[in-house]
């Protein structure tokens, strides 16, 4: 009887296309990562992440427990010095 090389044997049960899966996924999952991280702010006071997709300077945390009032620009509290200073600020 011929050995079974371990090739095989993973090919056989299926062992190396989960693992392959696996390595995919992590790898989507990186990518995710990276790409939140390049286009969102974490809110100043709960930290979810939060895209900003035009308009003004004003922000609003999504999070409905939170509904923070922040400058995309600077991160403090909404006031009326971040409104003056940098309301449409690219």
């Amino acid at each position: 009887m011929r050995p079974v090389s371990i090739d095989i044997a993973f090919k056989s049960t299926g062992s190396l296309l989960y693992q392959n899966e696996a390595a995919e996924r992590a790898r989507w999952e990186e990518a995710s990562k990276e790409t939140i991280k390049k286009t969102t702010k974490p809110c100043p006071r709960c930290h979810i992440p939060v895209e900003k997709n035009g308009g003004c300077m004003h922000m609003k945390c999504p999070q409905p427990q939170c509904k923070f009032e922040w400058c995309w620009n600077c991160s403090l509290e909404w006031n009326r010095t971040c409104m003056g200073d940098h309301w449409f600020d690219v």
